[in-house]
């Protein structure tokens, strides 16, 4: 269950007496994120239960202090099925990914098979210093079969803190995007929305939306088109509160927790400040793979390809610790769930956000956000 949703801001009192701006920490004492789903820091033991993106919410959610009650929607199956339906919407994007670069590379289907099994399995220089290789091991150590258990602890191959420090990531949102995409097929609408009432705000948010995947195959997200999300989703919240009683309680309250999820999901459509909490590196004498792969997963993170010596000099060290973590746990993995089915098709994961205040999934968009925020 959801431990309060506490941030705990060091020196708030002297922050609230010269005031200065508040201003949300990754970091939770204890090593605890969102009810222990955020990313715990650079410590000995990575954090179980990731969930993916709320390392990205927390970081411009401002601060808040709700109670068990109020977060009593978010537990561990909650939070399971949510990590399952990402899982399950990033592999859809690089079947996506997959078709087309092939289409490009002018490869047949045998010969892309072909080339993926060796990245996969002996890389070259090539597909280590474009990331690729190592992308593909950090995949594999996102199942939540790793995530959801305590498997990413034995991932504690040490990595140095300034070579993290080096490291050329990415953001990833392409399985947020797909998501989003998804969610608001005309099926997956709640029926009180799908009336004519919303069709200018439901077209609005959806051209919003493809514009945002168009975007996100080419490259990276404008910063205005995030934003233009999220403002369709917030004219939905208005138009809910102005045709849609409180009195009718159930048409009001399918349509709030469906509004939430879209909400939510689009924060992680951000790009996090990600230097706070490599700034935290510098505590820490040494940290492990496993904990670079728990702050890759919170924060939507990719390996972008090395551009110089020393990234490229990176990559070559690191991929053996990550090979070694990932046929480590893989193999116990293997061992355990021997006889498990397939893991069930899960629905939109809208529940995970359902015991949050409404106010704190809309804040202002901001179109125009700082080059590089300060921590």
């Amino acid at each position: 269950m959801l431990r309060g949703l506490q941030l705990v801001l060091g020196g708030l009192a002297i922050i609230a007496a010269t005031g200065g701006e508040a201003r949300s920490q990754y970091y939770y004492p204890g090593g605890y994120g969102y009810g222990g789903y955020g990313f715990g820091g650079w410590g000995d033991t990575p954090q179980a239960s990731i969930a993916q993106g709320l390392g990205v919410y927390a970081e411009g959610a401002g601060v808040y202090n709700y109670d068990t009650a109020v977060a009593s929607s978010i537990n561990e199956d909650t939070v399971v099925r949510y990590n399952q339906y990402l899982y399950n919407s990033m592999l859809e994007a690089r079947r996506r990914y997959n078709r087309e670069h092939a289409s490009r590379l002018k490869l047949s289907d045998a010969q892309y098979q072909a080339r993926s099994a060796r990245i996969r399995d002996n890389p070259s220089k090539d597909d280590i210093d474009s990331g690729d290789a190592l992308n593909v091991i950090l995949d594999q150590l996102s199942d939540p079969k790793v995530m959801q258990g305590s498997s990413l602890r034995l991932a504690n191959a040490a990595v140095s803190p300034q070579a993290i420090r080096e490291i050329p990531f990415r953001d990833e949102t392409d399985a947020i995007t797909i998501s989003l995409d998804e969610m608001t097929d005309p099926k997956n609408w709640p029926l009180p929305l799908r009336s004519d009432t919303f069709q200018a705000e439901r077209e609005a948010y959806q051209k919003a939306v493809d514009d945002a995947l168009a975007e996100d195959k080419d490259g990276s997200i404008k910063p205005e088109t995030i934003a233009r999300v999220r403002s369709t989703v917030a004219r939905l919240y208005q138009k809910v509160g102005d045709t849609i009683p409180k009195s009718q309680t159930a048409e009001y309250t399918q349509s709030m927790n469906y509004l939430k999820g879209l909400a939510g999901m689009s924060r992680m459509l951000e790009r996090p400040n990600v230097e706070a909490v490599l700034a935290e590196l510098e505590k820490v004498q040494t940290t492990t793979v496993g904990n670079l792969v728990a702050f890759m997963h919170a924060y939507n993170l990719r390996f972008a390809p090395a551009t110089t010596p020393k990234q490229r000099a990176i990559y070559r060290d690191l991929l053996p610790s990550m090979v070694e973590s990932r046929d480590k746990i893989l193999g116990k993995l293997g061992d355990a769930n021997a006889n498990n089915t397939p893991p069930r098709p899960v629905e939109n994961p809208t529940a995970l956000f359902h015991g949050l205040d409404a106010v704190h999934l809309n804040p202002p968009a901001n179109p125009n956000p700082p080059a590089n925020p300060q921590p």
